[in-house]
């Protein structure tokens, strides 16, 4: 589901304290870190978008959003640092700095993460290593020119990845007050929309603009 970037896209967003709001969040970089420039992105299928360049040092961080986009999936890198780093975004996180691979780094302080980091290590992660396996034995049939191989690998593939949308439809349908769950139905909206899933959230979400999104989604059935 989320790979690393193939394109980015830079969009920076203007923001009036009307609209917006400050989202405090703590970053503990160790000295070899600091100075270095980090980014933090959006994550959607395929694409990202920058929305915040800044500078690491000071621990503690402001950052002015707009009220109905937290929390939400970001990605962060740094300049010359291996790896990035999944993360849900929101006031008061903490994230400690990993110095050999950012995606190694621990974010803590934030439900959204902790539900996050569930979904990951239970189902998506699982899921994606198996994909991996079977992609090889397909690539390895292809090579040898083994059609019912290459028909027995393509058939894993097509029930794992079957596996995983039920096993994210569970997540979400145990989850339905989660941020996490707003994200999930939103990026796999085609395959779950004829669910009733949205209609089960947990109305506490309304105010994001995700879920608005996907209400306009459901009354058209698009």
């Amino acid at each position: 589901m989320i790979k690393l970037l193939p394109r980015v896209f830079a969009l920076f967003f203007l923001f009036t304290p009307a609209s917006g709001q400050l989202i405090k969040i703590k970053i503990v970089n160790p000295d070899g870190l600091k100075g270095r420039k980090a980014i933090l992105l959006t994550r959607e299928k395929g694409f990202a978008a920058t929305v915040h360049s800044l500078k690491l040092g000071s621990d503690s961080i402001n950052l002015l959003m707009e009220n109905d986009l937290v929390p939400n999936l970001y990605q962060m890198q740094v300049s010359q640092l291996k790896g990035s780093l999944f993360f849900f975004l929101e006031n008061g996180i903490r994230i400690q700095l990993d110095t050999t691979d950012l995606s190694k780094s621990i974010v803590s302080n934030s439900k959204s993460n902790e539900e996050w980091r569930l979904f990951w290590n239970n189902i998506q992660k699982p899921s994606d290593d198996r994909l991996q396996v079977y992609s090889a034995g397909e690539a390895r049939a292809r090579k040898k020119v083994q059609a019912d191989s290459i028909d027995y690998w393509r058939g894993l593939q097509a029930v794992e990845r079957l596996d995983l949308q039920t096993k994210t439809s569970t997540f979400i349908l145990e989850h339905l007050g989660s941020f996490v769950s707003l994200y999930l139905l939103k990026i796999n909206w085609y395959a779950f929309k004829s669910l009733g899933i949205f209609e089960k959230l947990d109305p506490s979400l309304a105010r994001h603009r995700t879920y608005k999104f996907l209400k306009e989604k459901s009354r058209g059935n698009s």
